[in-house]
């Protein structure tokens, strides 16, 4: 064999992450305040950037008297006719069917006027929403706002400390937290915290599988096997054929559906059955979890309640307004003499092009924003009617398919966006919420609305005769919802209640007293 060297010429195309889509998506996922930070970066670099800070007044009341027209504020004679407000239209029909074209308008920092209104017919409250309601039913929702850092941390903490009282156990506990990814995975071996922890790794097994049972479920998990099997066993639908489907996932991801149906012993539709329901489960459970601060819990975004319905509006009172000074860029153009005018042109017009992609991508960004906060709203009706009771089961791929975007674009969203209801700031993401199996007559629940039936129940019970967990099971069960006693036992250790036997005991000693 002889070897020598030669030139050739190759063509391949690849994907480039350009300077400006890595731009676009940063500022897809920055909350208000971030977002004012950032801009007024690029203005330092940007002689040709000039930005204004949000409007001083309070951000909009939630009040039930709000009228039609409070949303946006009067068009300034600046503003241009044909604003987002001409394009969103009062029939969700028209939203759905609005692309980023339509939803553009010449001036993307006209941020007052961008608004999103819903009929009476299709967004009404049942009735106005009760103090206690405020207080109660939205604490497992309200308790979850990322505001630092080491959110996903506290959230954890939290339950170790309800659930591991031995001082051994949360040793072990706490370096397993250690090794938690963002993710919500376990990214340290057994091995190696056994080890740190000076105990067996039967122990930390034994730890890890009890922590394998906290919110959000599938957290603690070694693989996406694991994971979708956790997610699975709390949807109570982890038979032979979904444990068979999750032990072969690379055969799944392939679509290899004849041959799982050869391993399960199972017919290719209970297959494509596990497929669909995978695909409901979320590989990454903790990624609602922001790990940056988030000033104050600003909200980013406002749900009020109109005479007509439901108004959604960005918050004007953080969101902040980019503008091009075209006619400084142009006279600094003009005065541009001898061997540093072409360099000078040269800055301008790069400066300026950079300043107008930035205008550009702001304007998505809060058409982006409004658009899925609106898609939200519709889907989550039932919530705004009938409190947590209402939530409904939602996935990231439900909101994408529904306004044509990718999963992805949703999560960046939701991920650290607060939005402000009537009942409260609560993070975007906390609307999604996984699937608890429904019976063949009933209808699909969220899990966190099912906690909050468990909550009910055990609340208007005989304080001297306290209902077992599989009592409330079938309870549950008879209003449409399959639940396992297994489950109705996590969810009230979640909640901090107490197994009936000691509700028991509490209630004679009450009694006595």
């Amino acid at each position: 064999m002889q070897l020598s060297p030669s030139v050739r010429l190759k063509q391949k195309q690849s994907l480039v992450m350009t300077p400006q889509l890595q731009q676009a998506i940063r500022l897809l996922q920055m909350t208000n305040i971030e977002l004012k930070d950032y801009l007024e970066e690029q203005a330092l670099e940007n002689p040709f950037i000039d930005v204004s800070a949000g409007a001083d007044s309070a951000a909009p009341s939630t009040s039930d008297n709000a009228q039609p027209g409070d949303a946006s504020p009067a068009a300034s004679s600046d503003t241009p006719q044909d604003t987002p407000q001409d394009t969103l239209q009062d029939t969700p029909a028209a939203l759905d069917g609005m692309n980023a074209s339509q939803a553009l308008s010449d001036d993307p920092t006209q941020h007052n006027d961008f608004e999103n209104r819903f009929s009476s017919d299709e967004l009404q409250l049942g009735g106005p929403a009760s103090a206690g309601g405020a207080a109660t039913d939205w604490d497992m929702i309200a308790t979850i706002i990322p505001n630092r850092e080491d959110s996903l941390n506290r959230h954890v903490m939290g339950q170790i400390d309800f659930a591991i009282t031995e001082s051994r156990d949360r040793f072990i506990a706490v370096a397993l937290l250690d090794g938690l990814a963002p993710s919500g995975w376990l990214d340290a071996s057994i091995d190696s915290i056994a080890e740190s922890c000076q105990c067996t790794t039967e122990q930390v097994e034994s730890v890890l599988k009890r922590m394998q049972k906290f919110e959000p479920t599938g957290i603690f998990a070694r693989s996406l096997a694991e994971c979708l099997s956790l997610q699975a066993h709390e949807a109570d639908c982890l038979d032979n054929v979904m444990q068979t489907v999750l032990d072969n996932i690379d055969q799944l991801a392939a679509g290899e559906i004849k041959a799982l149906a050869r391993k399960a012993k199972a017919d290719e539709d209970d297959i494509i059955a596990c497929l669909h329901r995978i695909r409901s489960f979320n590989p990454k459970p903790a990624e609602g979890f922001s790990h940056t601060m988030v000033g104050n819990h600003s909200p980013d975004v406002i749900l009020r309640k109109t005479a007509s319905g439901w108004s959604i509006d960005l918050n004007r009172s953080t969101l902040p307004t980019l503008e091009i000074k075209e006619d400084f860029a142009k006279s600094v153009g003009d005065r541009a003499r001898g061997s540093q005018k072409d360099t000078t042109k040269e800055y301008v017009q790069q400066s300026m092009g950079s300043a107008k992609w930035l205008k550009r991508t702001l304007e998505q960004r809060n058409t982006t924003t409004l658009k899925i906060a609106a898609e939200l709203v519709r889907r989550q009706q039932s919530f705004f009617r009938n409190g947590l009771e209402g939530l409904q089961p939602m996935a990231l791929r439900d909101v994408a398919e529904a306004i044509g975007m990718h999963e992805s674009t949703i999560s960046r969203v939701t991920s650290g966006l607060l939005i402000a209801t009537p009942k409260g700031t609560l993070p975007m993401k906390s609307f999604f919420s996984v699937s608890i199996a429904a019976t063949d007559d009933g209808e699909a629940k969220a899990a966190a609305a099912v906690r909050g039936m468990v909550k009910e129940i055990i609340s208007k019970e005989d304080p001297g005769r306290p209902m077992s967990d599989e009592l409330i099971a079938r309870l549950i069960s008879k209003k449409g919802i399959r639940l396992a006693r297994r489950t109705v036992a996590k969810y009230r250790e979640i909640l901090r209640i107490p197994s009936s036997s000691e509700r028991r005991r509490r209630g004679k000693l009450a009694l006595s007293s």
